[in-house]
Parts: structure tokens; sequence; C-alpha cells
């Protein structure tokens, strides 16, 4: 048996593994005791032997035969099924231009950059996923504020940790036990700010409960405290910040008191946790993927949220933020996302035709190559590009491109490639989308099972998993990279993404830019400036280090006193001059949730609990892994009641005569789903929440089940109306009204 060393890619934490082989096959998989987690290991990666060989991999190249969505196929070759989909899309681009092609994509993957490069080349801008609900809303809003994203370093020494809305024992279970570690060893100080006591907010110190959707209320007040007070680092704020005055005026408008009766939290309780976190140092403010999901917020809380560890200097120190990464030199080396997806080969004038342009600004191809590239290649040092993944940074908006496609205005879009995602599960309004993609011409799905979108598909193409397929993924941001080779080769006649994207451009006069035959070539390529192959290179970052910082930058971080912030001030913005340029609000506000027993109290008497979805339970990434057995026993035994759950307040419950364990609906002006009730008293009376969509029923893959989809799907009950979208960059809400009732 051979062990190999891996990075597992089933969700972001990036853990570094042993894959234990024989005769070609995946015996098991263990923590790597060198990787930067220390050996951890959680349930999905166990069950990787079983993904990697289960029964319902799509193994092989499938082409629909019936109607769609009535489940008939028949094995095809890759050459067959390739020709046919270049065919029909030099037809449809023939016809309707290339715009009319798009591609939504599910989770970020290393290999993402090829999607990019081959849309670029193609002539269309036209890719979406539910980045804009799923963290690239807040390194969207970050970069107009610092001029990047920041990385929080909790294990270089924090005093304390503010974690806002996050969850880590699911969200990124292997820091979980560095931050109980701390706080025995050093005494780590830990405040949870959440609807819902969480595991977190169990071992906190203090946990704040606030009305869902009002967070940015919540930030806005701590600010007004910790400048009221003068508790922030008027060092940090006299040098390096823009807007300082402007913000202390705002703030004003956002006293305890006041915001007390928005979100519920004592102004006591308020003034406590913001002086907490302005006199702590350093302090790491980790806010999770809801602030993305606020809807009509959405931008601002992050703002507030932005501006809160920049005055109080918690930005580029050890145990804070970090910003200045692109600064480091030697993994300038690597070829980075932003070289890979050749955008600059796309004409200019294609860029406007996104989806959500020029209504949602801030996340566009326009605004990324107006300001954010030209400030950043204005910046001393900071590398090429200030973001390294533009296609994330520069995507289309999905729920504008869903009615697009529905509408066929401003222009058609006709075929979708959909790689590693459950559109009916992972984006909003499901029902909207299974009209869109009933109305598409072409379906295209490159993945490691079949699903409720798989289901409505032309072809059905069999991916490769992290197991079968190299991967290198520079971290610019703090100057590591992963690196890892194939455990095994790929089963049956899966594929890795570059050879379908290569395959695919090939075949649409692009053979130029895919000189490289295999994925291993083309990370030579990316690694060659470094004076070694991408073997050898594997071998030297396993384990991990931050191989590519200098000494001196290791020890100290404070590079923005050399270079400064990528901003057009040079400084970070706490009054935003990109924002401004946007015709959007420069400094941070709050706005209620689009629905709301404030801004909607008519609506509140049909619909009286406050609905919230979204939160994610790491058996189950996203809505990934449902159908894998061992995964899903152990959900049944994890999870009292078994099956889908929605927590609702035992007092509630009483009054609705809902007892443990009972299915119900949760229903209100947008649809129905039926879970099992799980009653607490962890939770606010008027607060019900609802478990993400990563569970289905065992029903059948044709129409009208679809794998079950309607029945406890989530997505079900938020809408994504351009409307009620956040302003700047247009994220949806994942909060609600509703009432719930015994089925």
């Amino acid at each position: 048996m051979e062990a190999k060393k891996s990075i597992c890619w089933f969700c972001y934490n990036s853990c570094h593994l042993l894959v234990h082989t024989e005769n070609g096959r995946v015996v098991k998989v263990t923590g790597d005791p060198e990787g930067w987690q220390r050996g951890y290991i959680c349930e999905r990666a166990v069950a990787a032997p079983e993904i990697n060989d289960h029964p319902e991999r799509i193994n092989y190249p499938m082409k629909r035969v019936g109607k769609r969505g009535e489940g008939k196929w028949q094995r095809i070759s890759w050459d067959q099924a390739l020709d046919e989909i270049s065919a029909k899309l030099k037809e449809i681009k023939e016809k309707y231009g290339s715009e009319a092609v798009a591609n939504t994509r599910g989770s970020w993957k290393p290999s993402s950059p090829l999607m990019g490069r081959f849309m670029h080349l193609f002539g269309s801008p036209n890719y979406f996923g539910p980045g804009h609900v799923c963290y690239t809303s807040a390194m969207a809003v970050e970069s107009a504020t610092y001029g990047t994203h920041i990385v929080p370093q909790l294990y270089g020494g924090a005093k304390l940790a503010l974690m806002w809305g996050r969850n880590l024992p699911q969200s990124h279970p292997p820091y979980w036990p560095l931050v109980k570690y701390f706080r025995k060893e050093q005494g780590l100080k830990l405040v949870v700010i959440d609807p819902r006591k969480s595991e977190a907010a169990e071992a906190a110190d203090i946990w704040l409960q606030p009305r869902p959707g009002t967070d940015g209320a919540l930030a806005l007040a701590f600010l007004n405290v910790i400048i009221e007070e003068n508790l922030y680092d008027k060092e940090f704020v006299e040098n390096y910040t823009f807007g300082f005055d402007k913000l202390a005026e705002r703030v004003k408008e956002y006293p305890p008191e006041k915001v007390a009766e928005i979100t519920g939290v004592p102004a006591d309780k308020i003034r406590e946790v913001a002086r907490l976190y302005a006199m702590t140092k350093p302090a790491d403010l980790m806010a999770g993927v809801k602030f993305d999901q606020f809807g009509l917020n959405t931008s601002q809380a992050q703002r507030a949220i932005a501006c809160l560890r920049a005055i109080t200097g918690n930005l580029n120190v050890i145990g804070g933020e970090l910003v200045h990464g692109q600064a480091v030199t030697g993994i300038m080396k690597i070829k980075s996302d932003t070289d890979i997806e050749l955008g600059d080969k796309l004409p200019s004038e294609q860029y406007e035709k996104q989806p959500g342009y020029p209504r949602f600004k801030l996340m566009s191809w326009p605004t990324y190559k107006k300001i954010f590239t030209k400030v950043a290649n204005d910046t001393p040092n900071w590398g090429t590009t200030m973001i390294d993944n533009p296609s994330d940074l520069a995507a289309a908006h999905a729920p504008s491109a869903w009615r697009q496609i529905i509408s066929s205005k401003p222009y058609p879009i006709k075929a979708l490639i959909i790689l590693h995602n459950n559109t009916l599960g992972e984006h909003t309004n499901a029902k909207l989308v299974y009209q869109a993609l009933k109305k598409l011409d072409l379906i295209v799905v490159f993945d490691l099972f079949k699903h409720p979108a798989a289901a409505l598909a032309d072809y059905l193409l069999p991916a490769a998993d992290w197991m079968e397929r190299p991967e290198l993924t520079p971290t610019y941001q703090y100057g590591a990279v992963n690196a890892e080779e194939r455990a095994i080769e790929p089963l049956y006649e899966r594929r890795d993404a570059y050879q379908f994207w290569r395959s695919l451009g090939i075949r649409l006069d692009q053979e130029e830019y895919w000189p490289w035959k295999t994925m291993e070539e083309f990370y030579d390529w990316r690694v060659k400036d470094l004076g070694m192959s991408f073997k050898e290179l594997v071998e030297k970052v396993h384990p991990p280090t931050e191989l590519f910082r200098g000494e001196e930058e290791k020890s100290e971080y404070k590079l923005h006193e050399k270079y400064g912030f990528a901003t057009p001030t040079g400084k970070v913005e706490l009054y935003s001059t990109i924002f401004e340029q946007l015709g959007l609000d420069p400094l941070p506000n709050y706005e209620e949730p689009p629905w709301s027993p404030v801004r909607t109290p008519e609506l509140a008497k049909k619909y009286p609990l406050i609905l919230i979805g979204g939160s994610k339970i790491r058996l189950f990434t996203h809505t990934q892994f449902w159908m894998v057995k061992s995964l899903r026993e152990q959900s049944l035994d994890w999870y009292e009641p078994p099956g889908p759950n929605t927590l609702i307040h035992t007092d509630t419950a009483k009054k609705l005569g809902i007892s443990d364990g009972d299915w119900v609906y949760i229903e209100n002006q947008f649809g129905k789903i039926k879970q099992r009730a799980k009653l607490t008293t962890k939770i606010l009376p008027n607060v019900v929440h609802c478990q993400h969509n990563g569970w289905l029923p065992e029903k059948p893959e044709e129409e009208p089940s679809l794998f079950g989809v309607w029945e406890s799907n989530t997505s079900l009950l938020f809408d994504d109306d351009p409307d009620v979208c956040d302003h700047a960059h247009g994220s949806w809400p994942m909060l609600g009204l509703c009432k719930v009732y015994k089925a």
C-alpha cells in the first residue's frame, strides 16, 4: 500500500491528507500529521474512498435520449460528446452571438480559472455562480476598502476572536481545535454574534443574539462606541485611513440605545463588546458568509465590518487580519489566475453585456477593468493585478441571468455549461431557475454525481475528483502555495477540468491557447519561473509552508508602511471613493431586510416568524454528498430527529401544537417546504432556522420528482428579485418571514 500526500477539495479548508492506494484504487484517507491542520480529518475526508468509487458516480459521457427530465440516457464516447457539444455551441454563436453561451459553477475549485480562459476566448462574459452570497461579496467590499481582501491570522497570536455569523465547528472544523487550544493555553477570549446558540456560541465568553439581518446596525453601533469613547487606534487612523471624520459623523446616527431597539441586543451589551474588541489586541474579527446574504444591506454591513478592523488597528498585525500579501516576491513568479484567464482576450464591448450590469456595478467586469486593476497596477510592488481570481470578482449576476434566459432580453442566452453546481439547490428561487433551465437549447453538466439540475441536462460528463487530479493553488494573500499530484489515475472515463476545457477549446478554434496536453504540463508552465518542475514543487510544499515570504515580511507584516494600500487614495478608505465613483453611498449605513416585522408589518401579520436559512452542516458541503451512504447514516444519528431539520423555539412550538420530531410545513409568500421540527431554546422565540439544501429525500430522478428537490429545499422560500438584492453587487437575501404548522 502506498500513501500519497494530497489536499482535500471537498470544501475550502484545503486540509492536508494521506491518500492510501493499492492497485490504482483509494483504500483509505487519513490526516497528514505534518499538514497545517496537524492530522485533523473530518467525516467527508474519511468518506473519500466511498465517494471516489461510489455506485452513483457519473463514470461515462451520457447523452439524453428522451424528453428533458425523463431520466433516459445513452452512453456515448467523449469524442462524440465533445463533437456534438462544440457543434451546437458554434451554431448558437453564429445565430445569437458568443454571449448566448453561459457557464455556471458551484464552489470555487482551483481549476476555475480554466473556465475563465475558455469563456474569454469564446467571447462570452457570462459566467456566474452562488459567489454573490458566498464570500466573494465580502471580497469585493474589502477590495474597495483595503485594496484587496483580508486573511484572518487567528493562529498567529490573537487575544480575542470575534466570530460574527460564523460557526467554525461546522464551516471550518479544522480551525476549531486551534480555538480551543488557544483558549486553554493562551487565554484567548471568544465573542460570538449569532441568532442561534451554535456550538461556537456555547463555548463563548460573550454571546450576542441580534434579530436576523440587523447585523449592519450592530456594527455601526460598535463604531459609534469606539469613536465616541476614543478607543480607536489614533496612529493607524491618522496615518493610514481616509475619511475618518466623515465616518465619525455618520456613526453618530447609530447610538447603542437606538440600535438596541433595532437589533434586540441590550445597549449595555453593545458597549461591552465594542470596548472589549477595541481594547483587546490583537483581535481577529471573523465574519461569516451570512453577511453576504442580507440582500439590500449586504455591502454596507460588510463596509462597517471593514471599518471596525481598520480603526482598531487590527490590519497587517500577527493575530489580526493580513491585507498586504501580494507584495511578497517569490510567489509572484507562479503564473496567477489572472494570467490563466486571459481576460484581455475578451472584446471590450462584451464586458458590458454581463447580466446585472450596470445595475450591480461592484462585482462586474467593467468595474474590475476600469477601477480595480488600474488601482492595483498603479500601486508599487503590488503585482500585475490586485485581485488574483477575477472570474469570482467579475462574475455575472445569477438572478439577472436566470431572468434573461427566460425573457431573452436584452439578448438571448441559449446554452449553459454547468460545473459542480446543482443550480436547483445552490441558487435561491428554485422555481425560477427551473423555468430558465427548461428554456435552454443546450445544457451540459460536468460533475461527480447526478443531481436535480443534472437530471435536466442534455449531456452528462464525468469529472475527476481531487484524488484523481493534480492541483496548484498559489495563495497570494499570505505567500503560501498548495500543490498536489494525482493520488490515482482517474477511474473509468473521468477527466479533469483541464482536459474538458482544452478538448472543447480545440474544437472551437482555441488550439494555440491550449498547448499543454495534460494538467501536469500546464502546471509545469505555471511554475517554470521558479526554476523547478511542478513535481519538484509538490515535494517542497508538503508540509505547506510560507515558502515565498521573506524573513522581514514574516516578522512584521506591516507592508502598508512601505507600500500603502491599493486603493485610489493609497489608504484604507473608511469613506470609499470607489463606492462614490459607482454612485453608491461611500459611508456604511443600515437598511432593513426586504421582508421583516419592521419593513413589512402587514406581511408579518400573515407570516409572523422570521425565517433564516443557508447555514451548512459539515457532512454535506453546500448541496453535495447527500447520496453518500455513510454520510447520510451519520446525519441520521447526528441530527435528532433524522432528516432535514427546522429549529424552532420550544415555547413557540408549544403554542403551535408542534412536538419535537414532527414533520412541519414552513410556508411564506414564495413557497412551502416540509422539514422535521427540532425544538430548542437556543434560538429567538420569533425566529425559525431551516436546514440548508444539503438533504434530498430518496426519490426518483425523473420529473416531476427530480430527486425530491421540491420537498425540503430551502431555496424555495427565498426570492432573488433584483429589487431586493444588494445595491452594490446584487447579493440576494436568504432570510424572510414565514409561518410554521404541523404537516
